[in-house]
C-alpha cells in the first residue's frame, strides 16, 4: 500500500482522523483529566477557603490545576467540561471545553469524508485547538492540511474548496488569527498584587501598623509601590510591544467553488483554500504550500536574515509525504513577506494554505514566547531553600511563643493564675506574627527588584535591551559563554582570496582574481551557481553569492518586466564582460535546487546558449567541499585534496567546492528532474577561498572574559578548521595551547574514536574502538582519553564537528563529560545540536551564557540561562537580551 493509500484508509477509519494531528514537536496527545462541576465539593471547600482570611482562595488563584481536583469530580473525558492538561514542561493547565456547532451535517474535510454529528467538542491547550475523537477517547491536536499527505495529494487542492467544505473548516479551525491582547492596567496590577509575595507583604503591614510601626511599614508601602509600578510598566511595553509585533491584517484572492474571491480578509482562511499571490507581492498571512509559479521571499522574521529566498513550485511526486523542514523551499511561511512573484504566461501563482492561526511558523514562535520553558536554576532553587529555611524557623518561633505563653502563668492579685495567652491574647499573637515577619525579610525582594531596575538601566544605556528581567540576576552566576561564529566573532561580510582550479586531478595556483579566469567549469560555476536575482535593477541574494558572482566580472539578466519572466523559456540568463569579446557565450539558468543547510549544498541546470544539441545540459554544483568531494568521481579529485583544503582552512578562510557534470535530457523534462538525478557523479572543478575577518570588538571581548575566569567556546555550523583558526586568532585558544580534533565514526561494525593533534598535517595521535570490548563504552574509552592526555603533556583543546558530537552521545556517554569540560569548538553543528550543547553543559553545572545573531541560534539563545542577539529581527524576539549595536 503506497503512502497515498494508507493515508485515505486511515481517514476511513474514523470520522475525524483526517483532521487530528500528529506533530514532532508538540505532542498530540498530552496527558488529560476530564472533570465536572460537582456541588457537593463545592459546597464544602467554599467555606474552608474563605473563612481564614480568604487564603484559600489565593492558593486557587495560585494552583488551578489543585483547585479544580477539589471542587470538581473526575469523569470521562466525552463529558467532561474542565480538562487538565500536561505541557511538554510538565506544567498543569486548565482548559474549559467548548462546543462548535457545523452547519451541515454532512459537509466534508479533505476528500470528502462524511461527518457524523452536528457537534464537535473541542478545547483550547497553550493557543492550539484539540478536538475529541470518539476513537481515542481524548483531545487531539487539530492537524492542518500537510500532515501526511503525499505532494501530489496536495497538489489535488489547486481547485479550491467548495462552499460546504469552507463552512465546516470555519467552524473546525476557528479564525485565522495570531491575536495576543494586551490586558487592562487595573487587570494587570490585581495580577500582580495576588503574587505569593505581596500576599505576604500585605499580611506583614496589617501586623506592623497595628504595632503601631508607621515609618518602616511606610517605607515597605512606598518601596512597594515603586517596585509594582516598574513591574507594571515592563510588562504593559512587553506586552504592547507583542501585540503590535504579531498583529497582521490583510486581505486576499482565493479560490472558492471554482471562482476567484477578492479581497477576502486574512482572517477568515483555513487550510485548503487556494490564494492568488499577486505579483507584487504580500505578507503571507498563514503558512502555505507554493503551487505554481515562483515567489522571492524575505523571511527576516522568522530567520534573522535578510536576504531575498527563491520559493518554488512544489513537485507532484506520488509517493513522497509533504515535510515543512524538508520541502522549506516551496513553502510559504506565515509572517514571512513575498517581495513579488513570477509566472508563465500571465496565469496565477498559487498557494494552498497549510496551517492557520497558531499552528502556523510565527504562530510557532509567539507560543514559544508565552510559554516558556520553566526556569530551573541553582540561583533560584538555592534562594527558594533559603526562603523555605526561614519560613520554617518562622513557622518554630511562632509555634513556641504560642506553647511558651500558653504555659506561662501570670498571678492576678486575688491570687488566681491566668495564662499570659489569654490575659493579652491580642499582644501576644501580635509577637507570634511579627517573628513571623522579622524572620522573613520582606524587603528583600525589593531590594533584588531595585537592583535589576538598575542593571536593565545600564544594559540600555548600552543599547542592550531585555525582555525576560529575571534572567539578570543569572548573569552573575555565568562561568561559560556560547558564541557563533560568521556574523557574531566575525564580520557578516566576506572577501574575496581567490580560486584554485583542478584539472586532471591537479589543483592549478591560486587565482586572486576570479574575472582573469579563462572559460572553465570553475568560473561557470561561480556565475551560475547561486539564488541571486534583480529586483528594481539591484542583484540580491546571500552576501557571498553576491560577493562570488562580482569578482567574476559577469552580468546577469532576467529579460522582461519583474513579475513576467517566465513568459521566456530561460527566466535567467549570466554573460561575460563584452570588453573581453566573449559576448557570444551565454548560459541560461534553468533550474535551481537551492541551498539545504542539511544538505551543506546547492546546484543549477545550466543550458549553453547558442546550443547545436538541445538535449545536452549542464550541473553545477557547489558547497562545503567534503561534500562536494564525495559527490564526485573519485578520479576527477586531486590527491592532495586534504592538505590543500587543510592550508587554507587553517588560516581561517571560507572555502567552497564546485563540481560539474553534463546530462542529456528532453528540454520538456528538466522542471521535473529530481534533485539525486542531478547531484551525482560530478567531476570535481575547484576551490573558491574567501576571507571572513574577525570584528574589531571579539578580541578585546573574549580577553575580559578569560580574566574574570569565564570560559569561552564556538558553536558554529562552519568548517572545522576554519573555526579552530578564528578561536586561535581571537583568543579561545592560547598560541602554547594544543588543539586536540576529536572524530567519532559509527558507520562500521565497531564505532571508534580517535584523537588527532591539529597541526599542519594533522598528527595522529591516538585511536579506540569498542572492537575488542563491545560492552566496555566507559573503561576502554577512557584509556584512550588518558593515553592521549599522557601524549600531549601540556594544555589543550578538544575540537569536535557535530556528527561526532551526536556520536559520541549516543555511542561513548562515559566521553562526553569530557568532551563538554574541554571541548572549545563546536564545528558543523545543527541549530539542535547547538541547544542540545547548552543544555548539556547546564546539566554539568554551568551557568551558560549564548550569544548569537541568525534563526539557527534561536533555539541555544532561548535554551540558555544568559541569551543576546545580535539580531533585532523577530526570529530572536524570544532571546532574553538584544544588542542594537551588531
Amino acid at each position: 500500500m503506497n503512502p497515498e493509500e494508507n493515508y485515505s484508509s486511515q481517514r476511513k477509519a474514523s470520522n475525524y482522523s483526517d483532521v487530528l494531528h500528529t506533530d514532532d514537536d508538540i505532542n498530540p496527545i498530552p496527558p488529560q483529566c476530564g472533570y465536572t462541576f460537582s456541588i457537593i465539593k463545592a459546597l464544602l471547600i467554599y467555606p474552608l477557603a474563605i473563612l481564614p482570611l480568604g487564603t484559600g482562595l489565593l492558593l486557587a488563584y495560585w494552583y488551578r490545576a489543585l483547585w479544580v481536583r477539589l471542587t470538581y469530580s473526575s469523569c470521562p473525558l466525552s463529558r467532561a467540561t474542565t480538562v487538565v492538561m500536561t505541557d511538554e514542561y510538565g506544567q498543569q493547565r486548565v482548559s474549559t471545553v467548548q462546543v462548535t456547532t457545523f452547519p451541515d451535517a454532512y459537509s466534508a474535510i479533505g476528500n470528502k469524508v462524511e461527518i457524523s454529528s452536528c457537534a464537535t467538542r473541542y478545547l483550547t491547550h497553550c493557543r492550539l485547538r484539540y478536538l475529541y475523537s470518539d476513537d481515542e477517547k481524548k483531545f487531539i491536536l487539530l492537524r492542518g492540511h500537510d500532515c501526511d499527505r503525499t505532494l501530489a495529494g496536495i497538489h489535488e487542492s489547486i481547485t479550491g474548496l467548495s462552499g460546504r467544505d469552507y463552512e465546516l473548516r470555519k467552524a473546525t479551525y476557528g479564525i485565522n488569527s495570531i491575536d495576543v491582547p494586551v490586558k487592562p492596567i487595573l487587570v494587570m496590577l490585581y495580577q500582580e498584587v495576588l503574587t505569593p509575595f505581596y500576599a505576604f507583604q500585605i499580611l506583614c503591614l496589617v501586623v506592623w501598623y497595628v504595632e503601631e510601626y508607621y515609618y518602616y511599614g511606610a517605607f515597605i508601602v512606598l518601596s512597594s509601590l515603586f517596585t509594582i509600578s516598574y513591574s507594571l510598566f515592563q510588562t504593559y511595553t512587553s506586552a504592547v510591544q507583542l501585540h503590535e509585533l504579531v498583529r497582521q491584517s490583510c486581505t486576499v484572492n482565493v479560490i472558492r467553488d471554482g471562482r476567484e474571491l477578492r479581497d477576502v480578509p486574512g482572517e477568515s482562511l483555513v487550510p485548503g483554500d487556494v490564494m492568488v499571490i499577486p505579483p507584487t507581492g504580500m505578507s503571507m498571512p498563514c503558512d502555505a504550500v507554493l503551487l505554481t509559479g515562483t515567489a522571492i521571499v524575505n523571511e527576516a522574521s522568522l530567520t534573522g536574515e535578510s536576504i531575498p529566498v527563491t520559493k518554488t513550485p512544489l513537485p507532484q511526486t506520488p509517493d513522497e509525504l509533504y515535510s515543512s523542514e524538508r520541502h522549506k523551499q516551496h513553502t510559504l511561511f506565515g509572517g514571512t513577506h513575498v517581495i513579488q512573484t513570477r509566472f508563465y504566461n500571465n496565469s496565477a501563482v498559487l498557494a494552498v494554505a497549510t496551517r492557520t492561526a497558531f499552528s502556523t511558523s510565527k504562530g510557532s514562535m509567539v507560543r514559544s514566547i508565552l510559554y516558556q520553558k520553566p526556569f530551573n536554576s541553582k540561583f533560584y532553587r538555592d534562594a527558594f531553600i533559603f526562603i523555605g529555611v526561614l519560613a520554617i524557623i518562622a513557622a518554630g518561633g511562632f509555634l513556641f511563643s504560642f506553647i511558651f505563653y500558653s504555659v506561662s502563668k501570670y498571678v492576678q492579685p486575688d491570687g488566681i493564675s491566668i495564662s499570659y495567652l489569654l490575659l493579652s491574647p491580642r499582644v501576644y499573637a501580635l509577637r507570634g506574627f511579627d517573628l513571623i515577619t522579622i524572620v522573613v525579610p520582606p524587603a528583600l525582594p525589593i531590594a533584588i527588584t531595585i537592583g535589576t531596575v538598575y542593571a536593565v538601566a545600564r544594559l540600555k544605556k548600552n543599547n542592550i535591551f531585555c525582555i525576560a528581567q529575571q534572567r539578570v540576576n543569572l548573569c552573575g552566576k555565568i562561568k561559560l559563554v556560547c558564541f557563533d561564529k560568521t556574523g557574531t566573532l566575525t564580520e557578516d561580510s566576506l572577501d574575496m582570496e581567490g580560486v584554485v582550479t583542478s584539472t586532471n586531478q591537479q589543483f592549478s595556483p591560486m587565482v586572486t582574481d576570479p574575472s582573469s579566469l579563462l572559460p572553465c567549469p570553475l568560473l561557470y560555476g561561480m556565475t551560475t551557481c547561486h539564488s541571486l536575482t534583480l529586483i528594481n535593477g539591484q542583484l540580491l541574494g546571500d552576501p557571498l553569492d553576491v560577493k562570488m558572482f562580482n569578482s567574476t566580472g559577469w552580468t546577469l539578466e532576467e529579460p522582461g518586466e519583474d513579475t513576467s519572466r517566465f513568459d521566456v523559456i530561460i527566466p535567467t540568463i549570466v554573460k561575460p564582460p563584452l570588453a573581453e569579446g566573449q559576448d557570444g557565450v551565454q548560459l541560461g539558468i534553468m533550474k535551481q535546487f537551492t541551498f539545504s543547510s542539511e544538505l551543506q549544498r546547492m546546484s543549477v541546470l545550466v543550458k549553453t546558449l547558442p546550443s547545436h544539441d538541445p538535449k545536452l545540459f549542464h550541473v553545477y554544483m557547489k558547497g562545503a567541499p567534503e561534500k562536494i568531494r564525495d559527490l564526485c568521481r573519485p578520479d576527477s579529485v586531486p590527491e592532495e585534496f586534504n592538505e590543500v583544503l587543510s592550508s587554507f582552512t587553517q588560516k581561517g578562510m571560507r572555502v567552497l567546492a564546485v563540481g560539474h557534470r553534463t546530462i542529456d535530457v528532453a528540454w520538456h523534462k528538466t522542471d521535473k528532474i529530481e534533485r539525486d538525478m542531478v547531484e551525482c557523479d560530478l567531476e570535481f572543478g575547484g576551490l573558491i577561498i574567501m576571507k571572513n575577518s574577525l570584528k574589531p570588538e571579539t578580541t578585546p571581548v573574549i580577553s575580559v572574559l578569560k580574566n574574570a575566569n569565564i570560559r569561552t567556546v564556538m558553536v558554529t555550523g562552519d568548517n572545522l578548521l576554519t573555526a579552530v583558526s578564528v578561536a586561535r586568532e581571537c583568543g579561545m585558544i592560547e598560541p602554547d595551547h594544543q588543539a586536540i580534533m576529536v572524530k567519532a565514526d559509527s558507520t562500521s561494525a565497531t564505532p571508534s574514536v580517535t584523537f588527532h593533534l591539529l597541526k599542519r598535517g594533522g598528527d595522529f595521535l591516538c585511536s579506540q574502538n569498542l572492537k575488542d570490548d563491545p560492552q566496555g563504552h566507559t573503561s576502554h574509552v577512557m584509556n584512550g582519553y588518558q593515553q592521549m592526555e599522557v601524549m600531549v603533556q601540556r594544555q589543550y583543546h578538544l575540537i569536535i564537528d557535530g556528527k561526532s558530537f551526536e556520536t559520541i552521545k549516543l555511542q561513548f556517554p562515559a566521553l562526553l563529560p569530557r568532551l563538554l569540560v574541554k571541548g572549545s569548538v563546536f564545528a558543523r553543528m545543527s541549530p539542535d545540536q547547538k541547544a542540545q550543547l547548552v543544555t548539556d553543559l547546564q546539566g554539568l553545572g554551568y551557568g551558560v551564557g549564548m550569544c548569537g545573531d541568525g534563526a539557527n541560534d534561536c533555539g541555544a539563545l532561548k535554551a540558555a540561562h544568559a541569551g543576546i542577539s545580535l539580531s533585532e529581527a523577530e526570529a530572536s524576539v524570544a532571546s532574553p537580551f538584544t544588542s542594537k549595536v551588531p
